[in-house]
């Protein structure tokens, strides 16, 4: 191993972290590598560089001994798809097949390039430029087969695909077929958020153009149904990444302890030392719920406020009863994330902490930002709901019709207003998707009738009756 690439070494045996800068040697060519920008640990190493020369560049390194090679032609491939069918992407600057142990290719760095953000004002203003580009593709038999949101980047203006190793060639020389490609087109779609899904559907229109295809109210039927599929897919995708180890959450299941946390937080708070003090933090925390089945703290950790649910059991017949099932704390961190991917607003959910024996859990840890906020009676007792507040609460409901999901306990504590009007749903323990359209009607019942129950002025519960 070279001595200036020593951190190659770190990558190939799997370390976890590989500190910046270090030089990097490639083609007999040195660079300064700046920022790990994303690191698969004994796989894959994505690094911001600079050349002597002065020139920006992003190095993706693959360990050979992990298919790199098939990997780096996967990525030659895609760029040059992509180029051929007149798609933005960055300018591929070099590539090698060995490099201590890797293959190597380097790409321009985009300078103030940022991620496609899932926000209604980012799509509007590239929402035909994001369909032409899978128009195009599809018009030359070519697909992203990883088509989410990070891998396009707007840069001066304009989108550029990243990812490249994903861009495949379906049907070469001929435009892909109507059912590849409105699959591949759905999955597109549900990258974003409920409301925002409705934007890029209001323009399918475009794409249908682009495509040749007649557009009318039977295609947009059958295009819900690929909606429907690739939603699933992504879900279950999303949801699954959620509890095991990977780039997003940093995962582990023991003999005496389960865990899952966002690795952000995980990583940067000393995430190890976090799950160990817990105990201590929930005794030595700020009390905002002291009850039998749960204990909530407030507390400061790492110059954060976070809040800490404690899941207690109350005897021994109540540990039987929950010893066998998934703790309460995973059930809330599973839903806070499926919040999340459905753009309603709750506290973010950091992590979550089952002790365990074997089989057996025992006590149960959520954890979550600090939100803050009042409760919505409090407030709507000296005052009617806003247009968008109610326009919030409309929503929440709408959703959870459209993907048969109940909460299970609207009480007016759980339901805060923040000061701008933010309205935040939280206990998300007893929340749960509905496979079956009875089951969830019934349960959807409970909860408008219980949501109705916390307004005594007539005038508001008039209101929120009609909603």
């Amino acid at each position: 191993m070279d001595k200036i690439n020593k951190q190659l070494e770190w990558l190939l045996r799997g370390d976890e972290v590989i500190n910046t800068p270090f030089e990097l040697s490639v083609n007999n060519q040195h660079y300064i590598c700046t920022e790990v920008l994303r690191l698969l640990p004994g796989k894959r190493l994505v690094v911001k560089a600079q050349h002597q020369d002065g020139q920006q560049l992003v190095i993706k390194l693959f360990a050979i001994n992990k298919k790199g090679e098939r990997e780096l032609a996967r990525e030659k491939r895609g760029h040059q798809l992509a180029t051929q069918a007149g798609v933005n992407v960055p300018q591929l600057l070099f590539s090698a097949d060995n490099v201590s142990g890797c293959c190597a290719i380097a790409y321009d760095y985009l300078n103030n390039a940022k991620p496609f953000a899932n926000k209604k004002k980012t799509l509007a203003l590239y929402v035909d430029e994001l369909l032409h580009i899978a128009a195009v593709l599809h018009n030359s038999g070519v697909v992203q087969a990883d088509f989410h949101l990070g891998n396009v980047l707007i840069a001066d203006g304009k989108l550029y695909l990243i990812d490249l190793a994903s861009v495949k060639s379906e049907q070469q020389t001929r435009p892909l077929d109507k059912q590849a490609s409105l699959a591949n087109l759905a999955m597109l779609v549900v990258q974003f958020k409920p409301k925002q899904q409705q934007t890029l559907i209001n323009r399918l229109k475009r794409y249908y153009r682009a495509r040749d295809w007649a557009f009318d109210r039977s295609e947009k039927d059958n295009f819900k149904t690929y909606i429907d599929r690739a939603w699933q897919k992504r879900k279950t995708n999303y949801l699954d990444k959620r509890f095991r180890n990977c780039t997003m959450t940093a995962y582990s299941k023991t003999f005496f302890q389960q865990y899952g946390f966002r690795r952000s937080f995980f990583d940067n708070d000393d995430g190890e030392a976090f799950i160990k003090d817990i105990d201590n933090l929930v005794s030595n925390g700020q009390i905002l719920k002291a009850g039998n089945s749960a204990t909530v703290v407030q507390v400061t950790y790492a110059g954060k406020k976070l809040v800490i649910k404690r899941y207690n059991l109350k005897n021994f017949w109540h540990f039987l009863k929950r010893c066998y099932r998934p703790s309460r704390a995973a059930a809330s961190w599973r839903n806070g994330c499926l919040l999340e991917l459905l753009g309603i607003a709750t506290p973010k959910p950091l992590g979550f902490v089952e002790k365990r024996f074997g089989w057996f859990r025992t006590t149960a840890y959520l954890v979550c930002e600090r939100s803050g906020g009042q409760e919505l009676a409090t407030v709507f007792k000296y005052r009617s709901p806003t247009e968008n507040e109610f326009s919030q609460l409309k929503n929440i409901f709408q959703v959870f019709k459209k993907y048969q999901i109940s909460h299970g306990d609207l009480k007016s504590t759980n339901l805060l207003i923040k000061k701008k009007g933010k309205i935040l749903l939280i206990d998300l323990d007893a929340m749960q998707e509905h496979s079956n359209q009875s089951s969830f009607l019934r349960a959807f019942n409970k909860d408008k009738h219980r949501f109705i129950r916390n307004w005594q002025d007539p005038k508001t519960k008039a209101l929120f009756s009609d909603l």
